[in-house]
């Protein structure tokens, strides 16, 4: 039995088990259609190997798109028992992520979960590099790289062409069809009226690069805030916290599927890998973990043994079962596949929006109307409306050498969702006058999204989690670091939550170099 603290190993398996529809709550099969296997150790590509290059779709030529789309349909037309047909390679998804196995060598047992914790991006890096290898491999061409769907660039915020011709390979009826022509809001919540017009739409555009450029800005200095917290063996997801990529991550799939129950194919987990737009989004989250490593000089995230030593296991281009270790894949170099250089329109935007929103304030005249603010409490509270608390800061007026020692955090705790269904809450911070707030809920700090799936099966009434935002940017940006409290507000968008209470904590800055 694997003592609590080493790192997550590859499930036996022999001992696959039904998974559950997060819906329906009824069980399904996504068990691999092998039980017993002969797994060898992953030997990364060869340094002398040439670089696939992953373009973005909107920017494909025909020739690109052709061979794709044929790649595509070459894998759909397999044996749907073939662990390299499309139905095998979607149900991976499921099997990691619906609760197919347990941890192995653990007791009581603790389900196999990949997403919520630092787990999440590296082992979706490994699920496109062999989805990407297999299809190289269906129409013989090695260089073949699959293309991304660069939501993060105002000419990607849109649904790609490729995707969307209902007599290709690439096409998933089950798509939310209004969104086909509308450009992505990072803040959409299910049935969320479509931007029209002209300015709506750059308002929305504007408004998301500023979110990815805080995103960056807020987390580079503590990857746990951008890749997760922690998953160690015989640990269950609901005890950690998804980082600010995920959290990004689960809007483009609740914008991307239809707006209401079931959420068939991309808003669901146990289905999101049917639709081929999966791969393009996922392909764009692994290259924003890309440029999130550039930007920290290519350092691992993390030195903990517990995560470079996690493993899982794939059915290779050469049809074999290999186990791959986190280690393995810590950059895109590793595995001889790159993006291609793109600009990155929301670096620095930050700026250009707190002059935009200064401007704005200047010219309203409406009279500034304050009222009281209070403490959240120590009982949990539901949030069927707007919630707006006063919170205690741990320190104030921090100099520059202690802000590169430690970031100042606002923690959202014991979120309680039930299980198997979407919510989503938006969370804004504000400086109190004198106690008092206004009616303006202040800056976006983020949000918490959840897309329905499996927990721990000791927690199957429901889902308690915590969200974790930098706001030492933040604070500048709302010029409170003077201020010893600051204002909170809670925004329900979907769903039903509960939260169990707000702080602001220091999350010290961990010193990754040698």
């Amino acid at each position: 039995m694997l003592a609590i603290g080493a790192p997550v190993q590859p499930p036996d398996l022999s001992k696959c088990h039904s998974a559950t529809d997060d819906e329906t709550k009824q069980p399904v099969n996504c068990c691999p259609p092998y039980s017993t296997a002969s797994v060898v150790d992953f030997v990364p590509p060869s340094p002398s190997k040439g670089i696939r290059v992953r373009k973005p779709a909107h920017e494909l030529n025909t020739e690109d798109v052709e061979k794709f789309k044929e790649a595509i349909a070459k894998m759909k037309a397999l044996p749907d028992d073939d662990p390299w047909s499309f139905k095998q390679q979607a149900t991976i998804h499921c099997t990691y992520c619906n609760g197919a196995f347990d941890q192995a060598g653990i007791e009581p047992p603790v389900l196999l979960q990949i997403h919520g914790s630092w787990l999440f991006l590296p082992w979706h890096r490994c699920y496109l590099y062999f989805w990407e290898k297999i299809l190289g491999k269906l129409i013989g061409d090695p260089t073949f790289a699959i293309p991304f769907w660069n939501w993060d660039a105002p000419e990607g915020m849109y649904m790609p062409k490729i995707y969307l011709g209902n007599s290709s390979s690439l096409y998933n009826d089950n798509r939310d069809k209004n969104h086909y022509e509308s450009v992505f809001d990072y803040k959409y919540a299910y049935n969320d009226q479509n931007p029209t017009c002209p300015s709506q739409v750059d308002k929305v555009i504007r408004e998301n690069l500023c979110q990815v450029d805080r995103m960056y800005k807020e987390t580079i200095r503590n990857p746990e805030l951008f890749m997760g917290k922690a998953l160690r063996a015989g640990q269950s997801v609901p005890t950690n916290a998804s980082g600010s990529l995920e959290n990004l991550h689960n809007s483009v799939h609740q914008w991307s599927g239809p707006s209401e129950s079931p959420y068939y194919d991309m808003g669901n987990f146990h289905t999101a890998a049917r639709d081929p737009l999966f791969f393009g989004h996922h392909a764009n989250i692994d290259r924003m973990r890309d440029l999130y490593n550039n930007f920290r000089g290519h350092r691992p995230e993390f030195k903990d043994p517990d995560w470079l030593e996690a493993s899982f296991i794939f059915y290779d281009e050469n049809r074999q079962v290999v186990k791959v270790k986190v280690k393995d894949c810590l950059t895109s170099h590793q595995l001889r596949y790159a993006y291609s250089p793109e600009k990155l329109p929301w670096m620095n935007s930050g700026l250009k929006c707190r002059k935009e929103k200064a401007s704005k304030k200047k010219g309203e005249k409406k009279s500034l109307q304050l009222v009281p603010v209070s403490e959240f409490g120590t009982e949990p509270r539901t949030l069927t409306e707007t919630i707006r608390v006063i919170v205690p800061r741990p320190q104030v007026s921090r100099k520059k050498g202690e802000k590169e020692e430690a970031s100042e955090v606002l923690v959202i705790r014991g979120i309680h969702a039930p299980h198997g269904t979407a919510a989503r809450f938006d969370v804004y911070v504000s400086k109190p006058i004198e106690g008092l707030v206004s009616e303006d809920r202040g800056e976006f700090a983020g949000s918490f999204v959840k897309i329905p799936h499996t927990q721990h099966k000791t927690n199957s009434h429901g889902h308690k989690s915590s969200l974790e935002l930098g706001i030492t940017i933040l604070h500048e940006d709302i010029e409170a670091e003077d201020s010893k409290k600051l204002v909170v507000t809670l925004v329900p968008r979907m769903g039903k939550v509960i939260i169990g209470g707000v702080d602001v904590d220091l999350f010290k800055v961990d010193d990754y170099e040698d």
